[in-house]
């Protein structure tokens, strides 16, 4: 038996406190279209459950707080299940998925995922794959796309697969509970951030879009997507090249901007998920994901650009200590939220989903790939994530990709034509700023005003 980790605790705690939420689990959507194997799939499948120890770990219901354990002997959670004869597909399909999604898993019985392959014509299935936070994270679902679909070719084609050997999750537990209890553990990093953090405002108020006599409620939530099209996206990589930026950065800027306008305030702490991948695990599947809360201090009458040179800077100075746990944190600045449940440091979210889609050659599948899905939960009021590449492929790529913004919000605070509104302001600030990054900030939020 061993403890969970410090970003599982984060996410045992959620389910304790909203029992109800689904918020941690992940859902994708693999179209598959072209003649299947159906037989090597399955196989394939299992190989990812026996190839990879967070899958199989599972929790101690007589431990508070839990600690967890590997089953080797769960079996794979599979089922198939036909909408040929469905008089529409597309509306028993999300049925189907909703219905996976919200099904809660049982902590204390491994594995923490499951699959269900959909038959919609003979060339054409959905493989629906459901997650628990607990066992996975962003990179860790292109790690199971890439073995999945390499051991899939190798069965179905004979075609050799070379896949290196993931490395022990609990080793990374037990490896990071024993680096805690050494003297001075953080004591570098927690100072950094107390530094950052001094005097700053955690509470970031949007009159501008919320009816003051609305209660947030943490688990409602709704989701709207935005695609950046491949040319607007390449103008953003091509400019941040130029400048020594990312498009990332350039991005979190206009977003904090954004939320300057309609705040008021000019000071803000905008939180954002980081991978928090120690050295040597990038081949290994689990929950690492930590959260930290960016200060961002915006000029007005400063260019754009030099406002985006000043993220760049914050976030070159906190990503080095992306590895202090945020409930650690919180603890010790001494802050604490109004309802003593949800995160104090931070209630807006701007994050990157930049872990690679694996490129498997030679399959004779073609691949789409639909993640994130929403069924009514947001943990944050506003929680915004970029998708860098909106081609969701395992097949080769060709020409520029755009890219993928997931706007999830509380429901309780906003409705879907204020965050509409809020992305068509979005987009007018990207584009002021690509016409003219010299231009200053509160020219750019007139331009975005139309």
């Amino acid at each position: 038996m061993i403890n969970l980790s410090r970003s599982q605790e984060i996410v045992w705690l959620h389910e304790e406190l909203f029992p109800d939420s689904r918020a941690y689990n992940f859902t994708a959507s693999l179209d598959l279209h072209g003649p299947l194997d159906e037989s090597a799939l399955r196989q394939s499948l299992a190989t990812v459950l026996a190839r990879h120890e967070a899958f199989r770990l599972e929790l101690d219901p007589e431990d508070f707080p839990p600690k967890q354990r590997v089953n080797d002997a769960c079996a794979l959670r599979y089922r198939t299940v036909s909408l040929t004869d469905a008089e529409d597909q597309e509306a028993a399909f999300e049925e189907l998925w909703r219905e996976q999604h919200d099904d809660p898993f049982d902590t204390a019985e491994a594995p923490m995922v499951r699959w269900t392959l959909i038959r919609l014509t003979e060339d054409h299935h959905r493989l629906l794959q459901t997650e628990h936070h607990l066992v996975h994270d962003g990179w860790s679902f292109g790690l199971v796309l890439r073995d999945l679909f390499t051991t899939y070719r190798t069965l179905a084609q004979g075609i050799p697969a070379d896949l290196p050997g993931p490395r022990s999750y609990v080793e990374h537990v037990r490896l990071s509970v024993a680096a805690e209890k050494r003297p001075g553990h953080q004591d570098e990093a927690m100072a950094h951030w107390r530094r950052a953090l001094d005097d700053a405002a955690f509470n970031l108020p949007l009159p501008g879009l919320v009816d003051p006599g609305r209660v947030r409620d943490i688990p409602h939530g709704a989701q709207l997507r935005q695609l950046l099209e491949p040319e607007l996206a390449e103008r953003l990589r091509r400019a941040a090249r130029r400048n020594g930026h990312t498009p990332f950065s350039v991005l979190l800027t206009l977003f904090a901007e954004l939320l300057r306008r309609h705040s008021g305030q000019a000071d803000l702490v905008i939180g954002s998920a980081v991978g928090n991948r120690p050295p040597g695990f990038q081949e290994t599947v689990g929950m690492f994901v930590n959260t930290i809360p960016l200060r961002i201090r915006l000029q007005p009458d400063d260019s754009a650009l030099e406002a985006v040179d000043e993220v760049t800077e914050v976030l070159i100075r906190s990503l080095p200590h992306q590895g202090v746990p945020v409930q650690d944190l919180a603890r010790e600045l001494g802050v604490h939220s109004s309802s003593g449940l949800d995160n104090p440091l931070f209630n807006v979210m701007f994050s990157a989903h930049d872990a690679p889609i694996p490129h498997v050659e030679g399959l004779e599948l073609q691949v789409s790939i639909h993640e994130a899905f929403n069924t009514g939960t947001s943990r944050f009021d506003l929680d915004v994530v970029l998708i860098p590449d909106s081609r969701r492929t395992v097949n080769a790529r060709s020409g520029p990709g755009g890219m993928l913004l997931i706007w999830d919000f509380a429901t309780d605070l906003y409705d879907s034509a204020q965050i509409a509104e809020l992305q068509r302001q979005f987009t007018a600030l990207l584009e002021a700023y690509l016409a003219d990054t010299e231009t200053d900030l509160a020219a750019l939020a007139a331009a975005a005003n139309g």
